[in-house]
């Protein structure tokens, strides 16, 4: 890391950032149940003079200020993971089996903390913070979107702590960046029997571990090598007892894709194998995320003036998903990585031991606040 800290923002802002991020990765909260972050979010908008809206999807908050013919959303996560925390720090959840090992407690702090820079006097647009619930899954996005979180809105742009990559790196990538998302259910059939006395049934067991094992073999046998597409199983449900062959067994999984053809070319296959033992469906989550080239420049220029034009990386593409895909299909902006693995790594995102680098929270500042300001240049000039 060549970035100085202590050169970004002042002391009073990075001691706040990290204050705040402790705080709400102290008291995790899932998906439409962010009260007390919530809470604390609109409490500090309302401080800053903001125009707040609350309860936007249940939990989300908007808060808008300035005026001009365009408007700018720049969104923060609020949500937590259902994990039992296993980190040994002052500030570890207080909550049983709820963690932030994800990094939206970073994404809260980082946005408030941007917002109050532009309080105080009129930036010369309307800026739209928005801070959202239920990411993890429960398509927060798609629901403020819903209650007109987006309405006049122009341009968007969001931020993630990245574990993948170290402190003092940006990663900004044009055009697609993460994957689409879909949820698939395998209801396997059967017919229960003794276990002793397997002739006499008709094993789903047995079915479901075939149906695993072909599974396998769609990336590696039906999907071009040059394209992108995982299919992972990641639940398997079925049996009460030792002794008992159950009538059903339940697969669980994801099938992750950049491309709508190879979508459906995973989903056509995944029924032929499924095809008289048992039924398949399957949901989106979120659409392939897609960040606007125009956009990108912007957020490239401010990074490189926070960590320098050698620690921009330019092709960081994921097969995670996010629902801030939904924005961006609405509205042109871009989605940017801050890395946030420190000098010795770091564990992934969704593992119970998950943290980051604090050092990530001033650059995170900075950057996104060098892009608004960009934003609003470029509207002015």
């Amino acid at each position: 890391m060549t970035v100085s800290i202590e050169s970004l923002g002042t002391r009073e802002e990075r001691d706040e950032l990290v204050r705040l991020r402790r705080d709400f990765h102290e008291h995790p909260e899932l998906g439409y149940e962010e009260v007390r972050t919530s809470g604390i979010v609109t409490e500090r908008l309302q401080g800053l003079g903001f125009a707040v809206r609350t309860g936007v999807a249940k939990t989300g908050v908007l808060g808008d200020h300035g005026q001009g013919t365009r408007g700018l959303y720049v969104r923060a996560d609020m949500d937590a993971l259902p994990i039992l925390e296993e980190n040994e720090v002052p500030y570890c959840s207080r909550n049983q089996g709820v963690m932030h090992a994800c990094g939206h407690d970073a994404h809260t702090a980082v946005n408030l903390l941007t917002s109050s820079r532009f309080a105080g006097s009129d930036p010369g647009a309307r800026l739209r913070f928005a801070f959202q619930p239920a990411e993890e899954g429960g398509q927060g996005a798609d629901r403020m979107m819903e209650q007109g979180a987006l309405d006049g809105m122009d341009a968007a742009l969001g931020l993630h702590v990245w574990n993948s990559i170290p402190v003092g790196k940006v990663a900004i990538t044009e055009g697609p960046a993460m994957a689409s998302v879909d949820d698939f259910t395998i209801r396997v059939h059967g017919v229960g029997c003794h276990a002793a006395e397997p002739h006499q049934g008709d094993d789903p067991i047995v079915k479901a571990a075939g149906i695993i094992r072909d599974l396998q073999t769609i990336v590696s046998r039906r999907i071009s090598p040059y394209d992108r597409a995982v299919v992972s199983v990641t639940q398997i449900e079925g049996g009460s007892a030792f002794n008992v062959i159950p009538n059903e067994v339940v697969l669980r999984g994801t099938v992750r894709t950049f491309d709508a053809d190879v979508q459906r070319t995973i989903h056509d296959r995944i029924r032929e194998i499924v095809a008289g033992k048992g039924d398949f469906d399957v949901k989106s989550v979120t659409q392939v995320l897609v960040n606007d080239p125009a956009m990108c420049r912007l957020v490239r220029k401010a990074a490189e003036a926070v960590v320098g034009p050698e620690n921009i990386i330019e092709n960081e593409v994921t097969m995670g998903g996010e629902d801030f895909a939904s924005v961006l299909a609405a509205v042109p902006g871009c989605f940017f990585f801050v890395g946030s693995a420190g000098d010795g790594g770091g564990f992934p995102h969704h593992n119970a031991r998950f943290d980051i680098d604090e050092r990530a929270l001033a650059i995170g500042l900075e950057v996104m606040t060098g892009s608004i300001r960009n934003w609003i240049a470029e509207g002015a000039g």
